[in-house]
């Protein structure tokens, strides 16, 4: 059957711009007719927001006339309704077209404008922000930073609005020539990742949670990603809470099984602090439904997908992400725990990611690990970890009749040859309108993806999951089957042509080393969890 497409509405046009697929999103802005709907100030504005967008990706030879055309549609729109944000949109786009005395002239008049007090209603925080924006065009940094600091005192939990003026002013900076480092002091306070050893005496909880607390308190923590096992785990994750921190909880498997194979067999203490800080947690998602014994690569997916949600987190908070572990013993390594290890290995190998550095307190084994907590080398063999593609041709409607499935034969060939250049999948399937490809190296699926993404023709689709999938052995071949492989369908009819949409956990996966150099958007969701857009960086 043929799938509808969501409606052209103009909300729907700002989630496919923010995700990234700006050709689309324009396309279906001028098939909406909202290109000529020249007395609509709220397609105005969106025309605007368009305008920027290609600016911004344009060459440099191309961006002062996007940019001109963008401050005239926030013009058009604030000419049909007055609003502080058009307005100052006006004012920096202008500026940054290369128009700096009409640019500097219309920020003196937003700035008569909120004197006045006869605006719109806006909260308190867009008002100082908006004034510590038309100062810093003025070239008062001193007064803009004295804003920039109401804004923030006034909402101060309103990190997603703080990112949002940041990234404004940095651009305001930049071309300026100004180091944007100025912006450093106005950050949000960092994101942690956590994590370390179960060899922890209810006894010394105490005491490591006070030397938690000061790394806390020095890194201004606001967020931490990580799990909820007895010992260092819960340590850390009871002083977040302590301190008003947000928790995210990423656990191997559904919460009962993970008490009975992480928390239980260490005591009642551990079992009680599990449940007040699991009740408390911002979010707590367990990345498999597995039973049973342990599996260590439930583990490790739980692991890439906390490591990356902290680093993703704090990109989009415009801020950095640091990994506190506690380790067993001092010096260099991190002891006998293999996870720990493993998460603080992976977090080293990926610094340039993003990362603001790793924090080890050492902290002696004073409890005895539990036998039922004793890692096996290995797992289920039938388990395997893979990062998994659907890739197809747009349009991304969905297989219908003899033509459409011509359609695919013609893009496919020319799709299939672009593709023999990049990495070799592990695993090859077909599909419906297109291909599957799976990969036991996470970073290799998005070189795969990205070289897909590249092509203008023919342009595709890519939808990706990341999860445990079962191989199944017999006649001589291996068949793949799961809950991960049933994800990509519905993922890929949300696909958006020009970038990877891609589940949570894949998202989180590629941020563990892939942050510094990817877009990634949240853009909605669906009955399967969050769902995100990824683009390389325009700079990149």
């Amino acid at each position: 059957m043929t799938l509808s497409a969501p409606p052209a509405t103009l909300a729907r046009i700002v989630t496919v711009a923010r995700a990234g697929s700006l050709t689309h999103a324009l396309a279906l802005f001028r098939a909406a007719g909202f290109d000529r709907a020249d007395h609509d100030p709220a397609a105005l504005a969106v025309a605007g927001r368009l305008a920027k967008d290609q600016a911004l990706r344009a060459p440099a030879a191309e961006r002062p006339a996007l940019l001109a055309r963008a401050a005239a549609a926030y013009a058009a729109a604030d000419a049909l309704a007055p609003q502080p944000y058009t307005r100052i949109n006006q004012a920096t786009l202008t500026w940054l077209a290369g128009d700096h005395a009409g640019g500097e002239d219309l920020a003196r008049a937003v700035l008569a404008w909120l004197d006045t007090g006869n605006h719109p209603p806006e909260t308190p925080y867009w008002l100082a922000a908006t004034r510590a924006e038309a100062l810093l065009l003025l070239g008062d940094r001193v007064a803009a930073g004295q804003w920039l600091g109401q804004a923030i005192a006034r909402q101060p939990d309103a990190w997603e609005d703080q990112a949002a003026t940041l990234r404004q002013l940095g651009l305001i900076l930049v071309a300026q020539g100004t180091d944007p480092g100025w912006l450093d002091a106005y950050r949000p306070g960092r994101v942690i990742h956590f994590g370390g050893h179960l060899g922890i005496a209810d006894t010394a909880a105490a005491a490591l949670g006070t030397r938690v607390e000061a790394v806390l308190a020095e890194h201004r923590v606001i967020a931490g990603h990580g799990a909820l096992a007895a010992g260092a785990d819960l340590v850390v994750a009871a002083a977040l809470l302590a301190r008003g921190a947000e928790l995210h909880v990423v656990l191997p498997t559904a919460p009962e099984s993970f008490v009975a194979q992480s928390v239980a067999p260490y005591g009642g203490f551990w079992v009680e602090l599990y449940r007040r800080v699991a009740d408390a947690a911002t979010s707590l998602q367990g990345v498999t439904t597995l039973g049973g014994d342990y599996q260590p690569l439930a583990n490790r997916l739980a692991a890439d997908v906390a490591m990356g949600a902290a680093r993703l987190h704090a990109h989009r908070l415009e801020t950095a992400a640091v990994q506190v572990l506690v380790t067993d013993s001092a010096g260099p390594g991190y002891g006998q725990g293999t996870a720990t290890a493993y998460l603080g290995e992976r977090w080293c190998q990926t610094a340039g990611a993003g990362g603001a550095g790793q924090t080890c307190l050492a902290e002696p084994r004073s409890a005895p690990v539990a036998a039922s907590g004793t890692k096996p080398a290995e797992g289920r063999r039938d388990l395997r970890l893979m990062a998994w593609l659907y890739l197809a041709p747009t349009p991304a409607t969905g297989p219908s009749d003899a033509a459409f499935a011509a359609q695919v034969d013609d893009a496919l060939t020319p799709l299939l040859h672009r593709l023999d250049a990049g990495p070799r999948p592990d695993v090859m399937l077909s599909a419906a309108d297109g291909v599957i490809a799976g990969f036991a190296e996470v970073e290799l699926a998005w070189d795969y993806a990205a070289l897909a993404l590249a092509g203008a023709d023919p342009q595709v689709c890519v939808a990706g999951h990341y999860g445990l999938v079962h191989a199944i052995a017999a006649g001589g071949a291996t068949t793949f089957a799961g809950a991960t492989l049933a994800r990509l369908e519905p993922l890929r009819r949300a696909a958006l042509p020009g970038v990877l949409l891609a589940s949570d956990t894949l998202a989180a996966a590629l941020c563990v080393g892939h942050s510094h150099d990817l877009l990634v958007e949240e853009i909605g969701e669906d009955d399967g969890g969050a769902l995100y857009a990824i683009r390389r960086r325009p700079d990149q």
